[in-house]
């Protein structure tokens, strides 16, 4: 016998190596102590931290839709007082017991023991029904003993095992966004007499789903579009892909911002709809000959419009909703007029809501501050003076969310 449990612990490692999820880990160390003990039934109750109660993990000669079912309160019933004070029992007549409930699929005699990491319990061992019609022995106890903390430890490993797996997938995922967001950025903005364009998206440890893009039209015109999609990792970045291409083909249809903004609405709503996300989303056209600029934002954080000569901003809003909220809505556009040395910087709502170690927020009245600061700057160097004095307000270089900052300067 006393070799038994280390030729138990070997087969179980060599299989549980093996196993393929958490689940199949459970029946082969059931199914181990079943053939070992010789029992009819046996049941492993992990503790389920969220719900606070014990649920059985695996079962034999037990039906499925019984135990499947089960939950037992910390400190109710057998399973649950083993589990609160940490020691085995054997109960020699179930019945008999203050612990019987009426409704226990267990038959007498029956053990229960705590499966635990050092004093920590994290579940129970129930066996009842030995083949031979035998009670249970001093030495079945005690080889249930060490096989209880050892199932402990590879139950531990297990799951360590899995959240290797899950981080390792999450970090896939994020690689797998991160290159579709790269990707659908401009790798430089274009060089367009009578204006100067700058833009730069930071990323975050959780990859966001910012778009921005510069985009040149026909008959000396010049698009500029900035969005948010909610929802991070691959999801968000497969629908700003979608946007990036609907936007592309609305703008070859349509001149008006409004209708441009409201056709890309209409064809992904039901894929916002369903996902259960939403786009904020600036859009503008800007004639070059005329200096105008004509624009709809779609709950978007308004862009700031930098007036140089009378030394004065302007928040460019026309107070329509995002998109995704209703699929038939009208926006709005308007008109404003530009000057030689404007600015205009577009930003996402990771520039303003990033927060020092202190908890302030960056916010807008300090965006403005700053862009008085580089308003005589050309728009790269304005650019990257907003965003130095953005990383030294937060402290770090990049925010809990992506960043977005685009800037356009008139010559």
């Amino acid at each position: 016998m006393a070799k038994e449990p280390l030729e138990i612990f070997h087969r179980l490692s060599r299989v549980i190596t093996q196993a393929a999820s958490l689940a199949e880990v459970y029946d082969i160390i059931l199914d181990e102590i079943v053939n070992t003990m010789g029992v009819e039934r046996a049941s492993i109750m992990r503790y389920d931290p969220k719900s606070r109660m014990l649920k059985i993990v695996a079962a034999r000669g037990i039906e499925p839709e019984v135990w499947k079912s089960v939950e037992i309160p910390v400190g109710e019933g057998q399973s649950g007082r083993v589990f609160q004070e940490g020691k085995s029992i054997l109960i020699k007549n179930l019945k008999g017991s203050p612990r019987y409930k009426t409704h226990s699929f267990m038959i007498s005699p029956v053990t229960s023991f705590p499966m635990k990491m050092g004093q920590v319990p994290v579940g129970v061992i129930n066996l009842t029904d030995k083949k031979s019609g035998e009670p249970f022995t001093q030495e079945d106890l005690k080889l249930l003993s060490t096989l209880s903390n050892q199932v402990a430890s590879y139950m531990h490993l297990c799951d360590l095992a899995e959240q290797l797996k899950s981080a390792e997938q999450a970090q896939l995922e994020l690689e797998v966004a991160r290159d579709i967001q790269q990707r659908l950025l401009p790798q430089k903005p274009p060089k367009i007499e009578g204006v100067e364009l700058a833009g730069q998206l930071i990323p975050a440890s959780r990859v966001g789903a910012d778009y921005y893009d510069f985009l040149v039209l026909p008959e000396n015109c010049l698009a500029l579009a900035i969005a948010d999609v909610s929802g991070h990792s691959v999801g968000g970045a497969l629908l700003a892909s979608a946007f990036r291409s609907c936007l592309k083909l609305e703008i070859q249809k349509r001149e008006s911002p409004a209708k441009i903004v409201q056709a890309i609405n209409q064809v992904l709503f039901s894929d916002l709809l369903q996902s259960e996300q939403f786009i904020s989303f600036f859009y503008a056209s800007y004639q070059l000959k005329t200096k105008t600029l004509l624009f709809t934002n779609a709950g978007q954080n308004p862009p700031l419009l930098w007036r140089a000569k009378k030394k004065t901003a302007e928040w460019l809003m026309t107070q329509d909703s995002l998109l995704g909220i209703e699929e038939n809505l009208n926006f709005h556009e308007k008109t404003c007029q530009l000057e030689s040395e404007d600015m205009l910087i577009l930003y996402t709502d990771g520039l303003t809501e990033a927060a020092s170690p202190e908890g302030r927020r960056f916010g807008s009245k300090r965006l403005l501050e700053v862009a008085q600061e580089c308003a005589s700057m050309s728009a790269q160097a304005a650019l990257d003076y907003l965003l130095k004095s953005w990383r030294h307000f937060i402290h770090t270089d990049a925010g809990q969310d992506d960043t977005t900052l685009v800037v356009l300067k008139v010559k």
